[in-house]
């Protein structure tokens, strides 16, 4: 399989692998925010709209049908 085909085939995720996806970015976040205090100033920072939109966004190719 070449490169290009590699990119082009379709990807299927299960709801339990989308759910792991989901719970691993969460906990990801989480360390970083603990770990890492100019992540925390840079997190907090934002309004929890600039949040609300970048999810939206970013979970369109996932609710898209077909």
């Amino acid at each position: 399989m070449g490169l290009k085909e590699r990119f082009q085939r379709s990807i299927t995720m299960t709801v339990l692998q989308l759910a792991c996806t989901i719970i691993v970015t969460l906990m990801s976040t989480l360390l970083l925010i603990t770990i890492w205090p100019r992540f925390l100033g840079d997190a907090l920072s934002l309004d929890w709209y600039v949040y609300l939109i970048l999810v939206i966004i970013f979970s369109a190719p996932l609710l898209k049908r077909g």
